[in-house]
């Protein structure tokens, strides 16, 4: 997203607070449609901006979050296969081995699988390595152990997609082996019996980012369908899902996102003793258990375990069915914790006094380390803590004799898998992802590698210092916070990484008053005022600004509001990250900026439109009935034929994931048109589009039918002149300026015959038409329908409306009324519903009406004697005929075989 930076001036201020504010670019025309459609503010529409969510089927599932919204497990290409394969195994008796990881997202994983092989009477061996011994991923040792006691089933979590070698020897020694992890996949594909990864590349799986846990859910969902244990009982486990999803980081959103938000629930209530030890343990009984206790208490406590060596008492106590066991296990495993600060701690001082003794190493571009004092189980997260301090990427080694194990974290920006990559040449193994990555190494090859690396990096950051961002949401006035937009914030959760707590600004902030609190005076308390508004500021660890700040002193701010409760009494309160006197904007070139086109160095217009406002949200199928119907021609269907021609038609209706088509297809380097039904629902896939699809640049159009003429014209022009490759368009737009393409994406449900056969009809001789469109489509175009005939309840409410005025005659702006109707809950009702509205009231002898432009003058007739029956107004009689038709074509339109609504379309003709 493009942003607009801010460059502090901090005076004498504590160093820590030198930062890069960055200010994420608003995106204006897509925050109104997503607060109209979603019901929400446009601050948190904005927000959804910003953590990706573009189109109003994303921001429902994001808010709505419901378990029914994740995807069918069988989209995984081999699973079915691993599932008959696993249920075989367990009706003949065979030895299974669950084969696990020693971190926290590997250990749920073990014990997620080892519980539902449980549940189905199979005592399943589980097996995770030691870090210290072992190491990560597949050992051709444990392989030739496991079959010497007679094991013929492996199955993997959370590691061995990259583990080639190994898998071929399993096959070729009689061992089926199942992938399921989620880290990157190598260029060769693993000879297993069957890979379950959401980032393979032949897989069509429409979510990428599962933990390893997540994967191992999607396996147990399976497989407890398919052995008849009911549609809901893998929901059984959705606290060891939620437990190494968080420890994982992986990105909140999309499943990850569901798994957490009913899985934090489920695990301050958990049924397995391992869990409720270790709660109890960790003091967190009886308390409220978000993405931070499980992040920073509950996640740490089981790493400790990998890290020290002991990964196995983790196990035991996640598998354990007894309390007191568990939580002498957990006792156990709080001392490592301990014992494991303790080193890191001594790792940390040695690695930053090894700093301070080679300043050339300190100003590189890559912190890189090595040394045979340290303790491979805790250099991640010293590493992480370099990066902290340092802001660049850091990997520290770990010697032993002739070989070392290095663990990398990156920075945004710098991909640290894509880096070792480049490296692989100096290394034995290697894997991870973009900003945490793990490998091993020969002790003579680190000097040559380090230096490798750094050329490496010098080249990918051309140089430049990398400086640490404070990424804003947004700018907003202290008089716009309020207790609801909180609340609305809320609805948010559950945060964590790629769905962070919003943080926003607010710009000249008078200080009124600050001092020091808390132990050492670490926090800073505030009172700080804007415009009218007073409120109560805390930021914690920022006490040290309390000596440079003076009352009077404007200030900008960097915050998240929340609820301050305290005795009894509720008060709004910011809960300050940052802060500035003042901050300074750096220069931003203009056509960087954020606006109403959406983006820029992108040919999207804005939507700008001809007609009243609220046009963009109406459907075109609305526009070109009530014309046809104005004109006095025939409503109904065309009875023109499609063309013959010859068309492939490739049915995507059931993809689970149409962006991720929609993306895919458009990257495949030839010109597109995608179809949609409305003006506003082109924006935010072609937003997503140009976000997702960097070589997109410049390339990419819409329009609609609410478009104006010349820059309607221009973009077609451009399209058949090959300058642009993706155009978002409607069917009658598209069918009227006789555009062809050999890649026709039909996005959206279409309302009628006419709109299939304008998709069918501008696919070229020899193309492909995608049907992309799902039933979640349905229920917007049943509302969008109520546009075109609006129902009983709305004309109610209309007719009261105009009658609460008290007056005979009437003189109403258009505008003025759809605001009170959309007040009073009809919010798809626009002024082209408003108009015929007016004409049923006058057909039924109600009123008589006229209009001037957007102005309508009204006068009540003498009121009717009986209760008027709407279909005596022959407007309202054929628009609700044309309405059912409507409905009865695109139920058809989701079920039909795709080659059977192209050819049956003389018989769709003969049911209207």
């Amino acid at each position: 997203m493009v942003s607009a930076i801010i460059l502090l001036s901090m005076k004498s201020f504590p160093e820590h607070a030198q930062k890069l504010w960055k200010i994420k670019s608003p995106v204006p025309a897509l925050s109104r449609i997503l607060a109209r459609k979603l019901g929400i503010s446009p601050v948190i529409a904005q927000i959804l901006i910003n953590r990706g969510i573009y189109t109003i089927e994303q921001g429902r599932c994001f808010l709505g979050s419901g378990l029914d919204a994740l995807h069918n497990p069988l989209h995984f290409p081999d699973m079915g296969k691993a599932v008959a394969r696993i249920l075989k195994a367990i009706q003949v008796g065979e030895r299974i081995l669950v084969y696990g990881d020693y971190d926290a997202d590997g250990l749920t994983a073990t014990a997620l699988l080892v519980k539902i092989f449980r549940r189905l009477g199979c005592a399943a061996a589980s097996f995770v390595p030691n870090r210290m011994v072992e190491g990560y991923g597949l050992h051709l040792d444990v392989l030739k152990r496991e079959k010497a006691l007679g094991t013929s089933l492996v199955i993997t979590v959370d590691c061995g997609i990259s583990d080639v070698a190994e898998i071929s020897w399993a096959k070729e020694n009689g061992i089926d082996l199942i992938i399921t992890d989620h880290h990157e996949p190598p260029t060769q594909a693993p000879p297993a019996f069957a890979v379950i990864n959401p980032k393979c590349s032949e897989g069509r799986y429409p979510f990428r980012d599962l933990a390893g846990v997540g994967v191992a859910l999607k396996l147990g969902q399976a497989l407890l369908a398919a052995a008849g244990q009911g549609s809901e009982a893998w929901q059984a486990y959705l606290d060891l899902a939620c437990l190494g999803t968080i420890a994982d980081v992986v990105p909140i959103q999309g499943e990850n996102r569901i798994l957490v938000k009913h899985g934090l629930p489920a695990l301050a209530d958990s049924r397995w003793p391992g869990i409720q030890a270790l709660i109890s343990t960790c003091g967190l009984k009886n308390k409220d258990i978000g993405t931070r206790g499980v992040a920073f208490v509950l996640a740490p406590r089981l790493n400790a375990a990998g890290r020290t060596g002991a990964p196995e008492l983790a196990l035991e106590l996640l598998l354990t069915e007894d309390y007191d066991e568990a939580l002498t296990l957990a006792g156990r495993l709080n001392q490592a914790n301990l014992e494991r600060q303790s080193i890191e701690s001594a790792v940390l001082a040695e690695a930053l006094d090894m700093l301070e003794r080679e300043p050339a190493k300190k100003e590189s571009c890559v912190i890189a380390l090595a040394s045979p004092n340290w303790h491979a189980g805790v250099i991640g997260i010293v590493a992480a803590r370099l990066v902290e301090r340092l802001y660049r990427p850091a990997l520290l080694i770990s010697v032993e004799g002739e070989e070392g194990r290095g663990s990398a974290r990156g920075i945004p920006g710098f991909n640290m898998h894509k880096a070792l990559v480049h490296c692989r040449e100096h290394l034995l193994d290697h894997g991870g992802h973009a900003l945490a990555a793990g490998f091993t190494i020969k002790s003579a090859n680190i000097e040559e590698f380090i230096s490798t690396l750094e050329t490496y990096a010098r080249e990918a950051t051309r140089g430049e210092k990398p400086q640490p961002l404070l990424e804003i949401d947004g700018l907003i006035q202290i008089n716009q916070l309020s207790e609801a937009l909180v609340d609305e914030i809320n609805l948010l959760r559950p945060f964590g990484h790629a769905n962070p707590g919003p943080l926003l600004s607010c710009r000249g902030t008078r200080l009124l008053e600050s001092r020091g609190v808390g132990k050492g005076a670490a926090h800073l308390k505030m009172r700080l005022r804007g415009g009218n508004t007073v409120l109560d500021g805390i930021g914690f660890n920022l006490g040290a600004y309390a000596e440079v700040l003076a009352a009077g002193e404007v200030v900008d701010l960097a915050f998240v509001p929340d609820i301050n409760e305290y005795n009894g009494r509720r008060s709004l309160q910011l809960n300050v990250k940052d802060l500035g006197a003042p901050a300074v904007f750096a220069d931003v070139d203009a056509q960087e900026q954020g606006g109403d086109d959406m983006a820029a160095g992108y040919f999207i217009p804005a939507p700008e439109q001809t007609g009243d406002s609220d046009d963009l949200y109406v459907p075109e199928f609305v526009f070109t009935t009530l014309q046809k119907l104005e004109g006095g021609a025939n409503a109904g269907p065309d009875k023109s034929h499609r063309q013959d021609r010859d068309v492939q038609l490739i049915d995507c209706r059931n993809s689970g994931n149409r962006l991720l088509r929609l993306s895919e297809l458009a990257a495949a380097g030839e010109q597109a048109l995608v179809i949609t039904s409305c003006g506003y629902q082109n924006i935010g896939p072609a937003y997503h589009l140009q976000q997702s699809n960097p070589s997109l640049r410049g390339k990419i159009a819409l329009c609609h039918h609410h478009t104006s003429g010349a820059i309607r014209d221009k973009i077609f022009s451009l399209f058949q002149k090959g300058q642009i490759d993706i155009l978002f368009t409607t069917p009658a737009v598209v069918n009227a300026a006789g555009l062809g393409a050999s890649k026709v994406l039909l996005y959206h449900l279409p309302y009628g015959l006419e709109s299939l056969q304008h998709a069918y009809n501008c696919v070229n001789p020899g193309g492909r038409l995608y049907f992309l469109y799902g039933p979640g489509d349905l229920q917007d175009n049943l509302d969008g329908l109520e546009a075109l005939a609006p129902g009983r309840e709305y004309l109610v409410e209309l007719y009261q409306q105009l009658r609460r005025q008290g007056k005979e005659s009437l003189v109403f702006n258009i505008n003025t009324l759809t605001k009170i109707l959309a007040e009073a809950g009809f919010h798809y009702a626009g002024a082209c519903t408003l108009r015929t509205a007016m004409k049923i009231f006058v057909e039924l002898k109600l009123i008589t009406c006229n209009n001037e432009g957007k102005i309508l003058n009204i006068h009540f007739l003498p009121a009717p004697k009986q209760k008027k029956d709407l279909f005596q107004a022959q407007t309202f009689k054929r628009l609700t005929e044309i309405k059912m038709n409507s409905i009865k074509l695109m139920e058809n339109f989701l079920s039909e075989p795709v080659y059977n609504l192209i050819s049956q379309e003389v018989s769709f003709q003969g049911r209207l």
